[in-house]
């Protein structure tokens, strides 16, 4: 046993001739420095007993151990410990997904949470927990120990704070036996969409289903009992009329808000002058205010002042506030359209939408701008009876009215505040409300504007 772990000679002539290179070479490299005048006689002394001391260093520890060489063979023998597959493998995969995921062991306990898991159950700290005090989902409980049970794969989906989120769970069998592993998909989104759309068929085909019913009726009167009462036609005629005309805005803006919707991502690219277009648009609206008893007054600084928009879009835009200021407004009452510029959308924001201290308000769409950039802002006042809060929220929705906070059956087709939203969505522009119930309401717009010097 003591031969077999003798040093080897050929090992120890090879290790001494290393030895030697590097000290006498360390010592060649002092002497040229001594004789160059790079270092003096102190320094190269005192390198020199360094530089061997080093090299001896190495030689001694370069030395085989005869300790080592026993166990060695040991070390080489022993089976290498296999790792866990939950810690290598399962745990940074459920760590580093961008959705909310668990595992939970075959003893019931969550293991392992994520962050975007922590958020979404609201609970705290990585040590083990107990699937019902964190998932208080029965659906998902009994989907979980199926699963551990079975091994079988679901998927449940359940809401989540007071059901304001819909969510899908993923559950599938974990790695060791009894274990489970669940990743949660967001469905918010696309179950509201879901609703929208479905909510946006129902009210389109209610809105034309109201005028074609009215024709309908009339056209079956005027067929039979009234086949000869000619002068019952002149009136059956003008409501066919006025029902048409009813259809023909509706079809109007439905076209109007898909091909907004299209074109929504799409920034506009050419420039126009805001205040004059604001100008232009707002007089051709004073016949409709004249014939409702409705003063309108307009104001915009004299400055020109320019935007990167589609003109037809912003005319849209104040043509349609307009005439809903018109509508609500009280009879023998005033409609203001401001216009103003402002250093930056934050500024714009306050000008356009924070004037009266006490009314609510609302944010119906957040700018995708940045709030530094300088704006434009339209505010569009009426003097009618207000919009009560609970309502404000959703005045931008599709075909929502509130006729009834508003004072009493206003004719709209109820799309002219979605157009609006959808409009400064593609300008990367602001809109919000804000009302005084007995005041009246204003609707506030703003978008980024030039900089006079690029105008």
């Amino acid at each position: 046993m003591s031969q077999k772990n003798a040093p080897n000679p050929s090992e120890s002539r090879r290790r001494f001739q290393d030895f030697f290179v590097l000290t006498v070479g360390g010592i060649a490299v002092l002497a040229l420095l001594l004789v160059t005048g790079a270092i003096g006689l102190v320094e190269w002394i005192t390198a020199a007993i360094v530089m061997s001391a080093g090299a001896l260093a190495f030689f001694v520890g370069s030395a085989p151990s005869s300790e080592k060489t026993r166990s060695a063979p040991v070390l080489d023998t022993m089976p290498a410990q296999k790792p866990d597959p939950v810690t290598e493998t399962v745990e940074p995969f459920i760590l580093a997904l961008p959705l909310p995921g668990l595992l939970i062991s075959g003893d019931g306990q969550i293991t392992t949470a994520n962050a975007h898991a922590r958020n979404l159950f609201r609970f705290e700290g990585s040590s083990a927990s107990q699937p019902v005090a964190v998932l208080r989902q029965p659906d998902l409980l009994a989907a979980v120990e199926r699963v551990g049970t079975d091994g079988a794969k679901e998927r449940v989906e359940f809401t989540q704070h007071g059901d304001a989120e819909v969510w899908m769970a993923h559950i599938r069998p974990g790695p060791s036996a009894g274990s489970v592993i669940m990743v949660f998909e967001d469905l918010t989104a696309v179950r509201r969409a879901e609703r929208a759309r479905a909510d946006f068929l129902a009210n389109a085909s209610h809105e034309l289903r109201t005028p074609l019913t009215a024709i309908g009726g009339f056209i079956e009167t005027m067929r039979g009992p009234a086949r000869d009462d000619k002068d019952a036609w002149d009136g059956f005629l003008e409501i066919m009329g006025q029902q048409t005309e009813r259809m023909k805005r509706l079809v109007a803006d439905l076209l109007s808000l898909s091909r907004i919707e299209f074109s929504e991502h799409h920034a506009p690219k050419t420039h126009v002058a805001f205040g004059a277009l604001a100008r232009t648009t707002s007089l051709a609206l004073i016949p409709i205010a004249k014939d409702a008893g409705i003063t309108l007054h307009f104001d915009a600084p004299d400055a020109e002042i320019k935007a990167i928009a589609d003109e037809d879009e912003i005319a849209q835009v104040i043509q349609n506030l307009a005439s809903n200021a018109i509508k609500y407004a009280r009879a023998g009452g005033e409609v203001q359209i401001l216009v103003g510029i402002a250093p930056t959308m934050a500024e714009a924001a306050e000008a356009c939408s924070r004037q009266s201290p006490d009314a609510k308000r609302s944010l119906l769409l957040q700018p995708y701008a940045s709030e530094e950039v300088p704006a434009v802002w339209v505010r569009v006042t009426d003097n009618g009876d207000g919009i009560s809060e609970q309502h404000l929220p959703r005045l931008g929705e599709r075909f929502y009215r509130v006729d009834e906070s508003r004072g009493g059956k206003i004719e709209g087709t109820g799309l002219g505040l979605a157009i609006v939203k959808h409009i400064m969505a593609r300008h990367r522009g602001g809109f919000a409300v804000e009302s005084l119930e007995g005041h009246g309401t204003a609707f506030g717009i703003w978008m980024p504007r030039l900089h006079e010097d690029a105008a």
